[in-house]
């Protein structure tokens, strides 16, 4: 018996933004290529024993028609034995209900099935509340579905790992050889619909050619127990490696047959195995690509020659996962093995390679305090970060944390309901974290150490600085301080800063919001927005407090 296999990746943005012109100048959202999903496509294509057809179905591609109205015209080209949703994110689980609406009424004998990180730690709600779905996939989805391919009988098949079902509510399997599965057929999709968004960085504009991106995982697991990750629960512990060569040879063909220019490395451990990630480096080089690893990598595994290999091969930005600036905080709260001791030095090295250096903070972890909060924001400046990245402690499923706060009952349910979670506010209520205080503390460090105090401008490196404020302003134009420093940046260039002073002031004066900050920050006089203060003036201004 031969089977047909469908994956569909469902649609991560709101249902108002999915169809036609909307979608397609929806300037928020970009469509990435279905990593995950091509790479269980292209393994089952690549090796399991009775398979007809695997296809993949992205219903986050801009288009004339509905997500449900795409989906039935696909199961209506063939009779298809296993249809798979795919979702990565809390926000997909609103379009669950319809589009199994639609399996229902055009492929009712088909076995549907659920996997993705969000159905790893939602799939108690999932089968609870969907009986159309016959099983969830806990982890790694390879071998679970190329099982099913292969079965006798696929409803037999479904009790086994990774499997879960209404009768077995427990699982994990992960797969060891990820040299088979490294290798993704693009042939797959159509390669021209897919967005090339690189990772913020003020380099990324710096080459004349169009972004001919492409994603690769060269690893899987991750050691670390930070109290915010949900990792482990997806990949495990334990550290899973592709080979050099094949990681080499992969990269390679991208470049030869796509053109590949900029290789995005989502790695959470990338550098863990310093000799394996040094070699890939270097044998890299010689394509002269960009490369980025947005996920952050540990600072604890760079050295001097880290560093410049990965200069060589083509890192201008490397992103960071510090998380706090207390050693207290870092040891006790997050548990992650860094030594703070070793954060400024590290930093050093990364620039003297020619490196741009950002960093991940996570604030507002229960038991972090008010003073350790400054102690990271001064952290940030005397280590000399180029720029900081903040977000709010947020207990996500899979999670110690959200155990913790579940238990304790530190967070409404709401707030942590499945397909409810955004992160764009703070809402732990433990005792001695105060939500007001905390969102505050986040809005105005970002000012403060990325704009007021931003590092490239300190050492006179305006240009630099002037490009990273030109991306922000191409990807937030209504940030007004982007546009006041990149003014600013202008103006000690000897350029013309008056169209981007103008814009701030714009901006400023029609948010209250805004003006508030501006007066915070020492920009502007309580009682008279201009003229601004000269750049030197809000130096000293700050010097003295």
């Amino acid at each position: 018996m031969s089977r047909s296999v469908l994956l569909v990746v469902m649609p991560q943005r709101p249902a108002e933004l999915q169809v036609g012109e909307a979608a397609a100048n929806c300037t928020r959202f970009f469509v990435a290529f279905p990593y995950g999903c091509l790479t269980i496509a292209s393994y089952l294509k690549h090796h399991a024993n009775g398979l007809e057809t695997v296809e993949v179905l992205d219903l986050n591609l801009p288009s004339d028609e509905t997500p449900e109205q795409v989906l039935e015209a696909k199961l209506w080209t063939r009779e298809w034995d296993i249809i798979g949703f795919s979702m990565s994110y809390d926000s997909s689980y609103p379009w669950i209900r319809p589009l199994l609406d639609i399996v229902k009424y055009s492929a009712p004998s088909a076995i549907v099935v659920a996997g993705g990180p969000a159905v790893t730690t939602a799939y108690t709600e999932i089968l609870a509340e969907y009986p159309e779905i016959d099983a969830c996939c806990y982890s790694e989805g390879e071998i679970g579905l190329k099982t099913l391919v292969e079965a006798d009988d696929v409803l037999l098949a479904l009790e086994a790992d990774p499997w879960v079902t209404r009768a077995k509510r427990s699982a994990r399997t992960v797969y060891e050889d990820l040299d088979k599965v490294v290798d993704i057929d693009y042939g797959m999709v159509d390669i021209d619909a897919y967005g090339m968004k690189e990772a913020f960085s003020p380099f990324m504009r710096a080459r004349k050619e169009e972004p001919k991106q492409f994603f690769l995982v060269t690893s899987r697991g991750c050691p670390f127990q930070c109290v915010f990750c949900a990792e482990p629960s997806y990949h495990g512990a334990g550290m899973r490696y592709v080979s050099v060569d094949k990681v080499v040879d992969h990269v390679t063909m991208l470049h030869e047959q796509y053109g590949l220019n900029v290789l995005t490395i989502y790695d959470d451990q990338i550098l863990m195995n310093h000799a394996r990630a040094k070699e890939i480096f270097r044998r890299l080089a010689p394509l002269d690509i960009r490369i980025e690893m947005p996920n952050g990598v540990t600072l604890s595994y760079i050295d001097e020659e880290m560093a410049h290999l990965m200069r060589a091969a083509g890192v201008d930005t490397l992103y960071l996962a510090i998380e706090h600036g207390s050693a207290r905080v870092l040891k006790d709260v997050i548990k992650k093995p860094i030594a703070v001791k070793k954060i400024k030095p590290t930093i050093e090295i990364l620039h003297k390679a020619g490196i741009y250096c950002q960093g991940f903070f996570v604030i507002g972890l229960p038991g972090e305090t008010r003073a350790e909060r400054q102690e990271t924001r001064d952290a940030i400046i005397d280590w000399g970060l180029d720029w900081a990245t903040f977000n709010f402690a947020t207990p996500l499923r899979g999670t110690e944390l959200y155990r913790v706060c579940k238990e304790k009952g530190w967070v409404d349910p709401k707030d942590i309901a499945f397909g409810s979670v955004t992160m764009t506010g703070y809402v732990i209520k433990a005792p001695g974290m105060d939500k007001a205080e905390i969102e505050d503390f986040v809005l105005n460090v970002n000012l403060d150490v990325n704009f007021v105090h931003n590092r490239n401008m300190r050492v006179g490196n305006y240009d630099v600085a002037k490009s990273a404020f030109a991306e922000v302003v191409n990807r937030h134009p209504g940030q007004p301080f982007a546009h006041y420093f990149l003014g600013e940046c202008q103006s000690a260039l000897g350029e013309d800063s008056s169209d981007s002073i103008n814009r701030a002031m714009e901006i400023v004066e029609r948010s209250e919001v805004w003006q508030r900050a501006f007066v915070r920050h020492g920009l502007v006089s309580p009682s008279t927005p201009i003229p601004f203060p000269t750049r030197r003036e809000l130096i000293d201004s700050h010097a003295a407090l």
